[in-house]
C-alpha cells in the first residue's frame, strides 16, 4: 500500500499547547507580540524604543526576539491599566461619538460617495 495522501482541504492537526516550564523561557518575534495585543508591529517597536514595553532578550540583525512571559506581563499590566482608568474610556467614547456624528454630515456623506465613485470609474478605466 503506497503513502496517504491528503487533500488540501483536509483539517490540519491542532498545535499542541507549550508545556507551562517551557512557556516561561520561549522565544517570540515582534509580529506575535503585536498578534497578542491585535496592535500594529510598528507600534510595538516604538513601544519598545521609548522604553514601555520589554527590551527583546536577542538583538541581532534580522533576529529580534522577547521572552514570552515578559510580553504576557507587559499586556496583562496594560489590561489592568485600561480596566482601571475610567476617565480614559470617557474620553475615549466622546471622541468616538464626535466622529460618528461628523461622518453621517452631508458634507463628509457626499465626500465618501464621490470618492468611492470615482474609485469605481478608474477601476473600471484601468479594466478596458
Amino acid at each position: 500500500m503506497g503513502p496517504i495522501v491528503t487533500a488540501k482541504t483536509d483539517p490540519k492537526p491542532a498545535a499542541r499547547p507549550l508545556p507551562a516550564d517551557v512557556a516561561d523561557v520561549a522565544l517570540i518575534a515582534a509580529d506575535t507580540c503585536a498578534a497578542i495585543g491585535d496592535v500594529s508591529v510598528s507600534w510595538w517597536h516604538e513601544e519598545v524604543r521609548t522604553d514601555r514595553a520589554p527590551k527583546p532578550v536577542i538583538q541581532q540583525p534580522r533576529f529580534t526576539r522577547w521572552r514570552l512571559a515578559d510580553v504576557r506581563r507587559f499586556w496583562a499590566e496594560r489590561a489592568a491599566q485600561a480596566a482601571g482608568d475610567t476617565e480614559a474610556r470617557e474620553r475615549m467614547a466622546a471622541k468616538a461619538k464626535r466622529a460618528s456624528i461628523k461622518a453621517r454630515e452631508p458634507a463628509a456623506v457626499a465626500k465618501a460617495q464621490a470618492t468611492r465613485k470615482a474609485r469605481i470609474a478608474a477601476r473600471d478605466g484601468a479594466a478596458a
